[in-house]
């Protein structure tokens, strides 16, 4: 019996047993969680993600009302560093409780489901192309020790285990320790991300067309940032992969 037979024969016993010993709720809707081992989230609230309404530019940004064809501001005057994007719905509802609970609770397996969802997703494919090389957004080393990882390298790593893709964990540093972004205006975010982010790893991205992961984008100050650099060690195109996006 293979390791993935036995898993699924393993949770199909466990599961039941969970959920009757150690019942949990869903963080989202407060519904009790039938499948804990694939949780957090109840199986309702995991098939109502959100997702975007409308359309979306190239790079993943949402245009709501905007046609199909559309593209957004920073794209038509060519100032957009990302090739292509794609994020599975907006950061609110079921989304915004799971990724809460991967971030701040170290829910790490929510990074398997988030991964399963976002392959599941018909724009993902034009993202995480098969000459694609996986890159997360770093943390900074004091904050990655206080948390005991990165949801971005989770997230990364499981959507290259899907995908049969090479993933590049430590080909971008975070060198500065910045302020949370949360609460900041966009000059303010540029300015606190800018000369945050340099290439360890210029072997792993050089010619290649590289896939940034975030959990999270908001204004998107800090994955340009990470472009940036990426494009400067010799990238030959950048795209933008996320769980989330703030509309």
């Amino acid at each position: 019996m293979n390791g993935d037979l036995a898993a699924a024969l393993a949770a199909r016993i466990v599961d039941p047993v969970l959920a009757v010993v150690f019942p949990a709720p869903c963080p989202h809707c407060g519904s009790l969680v039938e499948h804990p081992l694939r949780g957090p989230l109840c199986e309702a609230c995991w098939g109502a993600l959100p997702r975007h309404r409308g359309a979306l530019c190239s790079c993943g940004l949402p245009l709501p009302g905007a046609e199909a064809t559309a593209t957004c501001g920073r794209c038509r005057r060519q100032l957009s560093p990302f090739g292509a994007g794609f994020s599975l719905g907006p950061y609110e509802g079921g989304l915004k409780a799971v990724i809460h609970e991967l971030k701040f609770r170290g829910r790490r397996r929510v990074a398997e489901r988030l991964a399963e969802r976002i392959a599941a997703s018909p724009g993902c494919a034009r993202v995480l192309t098969s000459e694609a090389v996986l890159v997360p957004v770093p943390l900074h080393p004091r904050r990655r020790r206080e948390r005991g990882f990165n949801q971005s390298e989770l997230l990364a790593k499981a959507l290259a285990r899907r995908h049969h893709l090479a993933v590049a964990p430590d080909a971008v540093v975070r060198r500065k320790e910045t302020a949370p972004q949360t609460g900041l205006s966009a000059a303010a975010r540029r300015s606190n991300v800018a000369g945050a982010f340099a290439v360890r790893q210029r072997s792993r991205v050089a010619g290649r067309v590289v896939v940034l992961v975030d959990d999270v984008v908001t204004t998107g100050a800090t994955a340009r940032a990470c472009a940036r650099v990426l494009r400067d060690a010799g990238a030959v195109e950048v795209r933008l992969l996320t769980a989330a996006r703030v509309n």
